[in-house]
C-alpha cells in the first residue's frame, strides 16, 4: 500500500536516467530536425517510466527467496485474510493519509515535466537560449532541456519523503518458513532477524517489522488471525524479541 524507496533504489533511478539522457542526446544529433518532436516525446515516455520506476516497491532478491523457500513452510497467510482484516482496521486510515498526500505531491513532477517538455520550453526556454552553432551548442541546450525535469522530479521526491517520519507498508499475503518470511509485495526477510524489530498489536489484529532508515521509520505490516502464532514463530526461529504493543 506504501513504499519508501531506499537510497541504492533512488541511486540507481539516478544512474539509469542519466544514461537515457546521453542515449537520447545521441539521437538527436543525428535525427532530422523534423524528427526531434518524435524523440522528445519517446523521452517523456521514458521519463515516466524512470518515475515509476522510483516509486515501486522494491523487489526481494531471488537469492534471498530461493534460501528462505528452501526451508520448512509453518504458516500462510492469504491475501483475503489480510484484506478483510485491514479493512476493520479504522487506525490504519489515520496512518495512511500523511502518505497519500506525500504521493500527490509526488505526481506534481510528472505535470511539470509534461509542462516542460511541450510548453514551457519550446515556448519560453528555447529563445533564450543561444542559436544552435554547433554541436557543442546542441548538446547544451539538450542538456537544458533533458536535465531540468530530472532535477525536478527529484527534488520534488526527496522533498515529500521528509515530510513522512513514517511509512506503512502492508503486505497482501505472506508464507513464513523456518528459515524467515516471504511477503508479497517484495518483501524477504531470513531468519535469525538482523536489522529488524518485531511488534505485534492483537488488538488491530496484526504483526510488523520495522526498519530505521534515516530517521525514517519504515514498517513491514502483516494483518493475521493468528497474531500470537506468528508472533511466536517469528520469536523462536527468528531468534528475536516481538514487542507486543496496544
Amino acid at each position: 500500500m506504501s513504499y519508501y524507496p531506499v537510497r541504492r533504489t533512488t541511486a540507481r533511478s539516478l544512474l539509469i536516467s542519466q544514461g537515457v539522457v546521453l542515449l537520447f542526446i545521441l539521437v538527436n544529433l543525428f535525427v532530422p530536425p523534423e524528427y526531434q518532436g518524435v524523440v522528445v516525446t519517446l523521452y517523456f515516455v521514458a521519463f515516466m517510466a524512470i518515475f515509476m520506476l522510483t516509486s515501486l516497491r522494491q523487489r526481494a532478491k531471488g537469492a534471498d527467496v530461493r534460501d528462505i523457500a528452501s526451508g520448512r513452510k509453518i504458516l500462510v497467510i492469504k491475501q483475503e485474510e489480510v484484506t478483510e482484516l485491514q479493512s476493520k482496521d479504522l487506525e490504519l486510515v489515520s496512518e495512511l493519509k500523511p502518505l497519500l498526500k506525500v504521493s500527490g505531491i509526488s505526481m506534481l513532477s510528472l505535470v511539470l515535466a509534461l509542462l516542460w517538455f511541450f510548453i514551457i520550453y519550446p515556448s519560453l526556454v528555447q529563445r533564450l537560449l543561444p542559436p544552435d552553432g554547433g554541436v557543442a551548442e546542441r548538446v547544451v541546450k539538450l542538456l537544458v532541456l533533458y536535465e531540468v525535469p530530472i532535477t525536478l522530479s527529484y527534488t520534488i521526491q526527496s522533498a515529500s519523503r521528509r515530510l513522512v517520519k513514517r511509512y506503512v507498508n502492508v503486505l497482501r499475503s505472506v508464507e513464513v518458513y523456518s528459515t524467515g518470511v516471504l511477503g508479497t509485495p517484495g518483501f524477504a526477510l531470513r531468519f535469525p532477524v538482523q536489522g529488524y524489530g518485531v511488534r505485534a498489536c492483537p488488538r488491530r489484529g496484526f504483526v510488523e517489522f520495522v526498519k530505521n532508515e534515516g530517521g525514517v521509520e519504515i514498517l513491514y505490516r502483516v494483518y493475521t488471525n493468528s497474531v500470537e502464532r506468528l508472533a511466536d514463530v517469528v520469536a523462536r526461529y527468528g531468534k528475536t524479541r516481538v514487542d507486543r504493543v496496544a
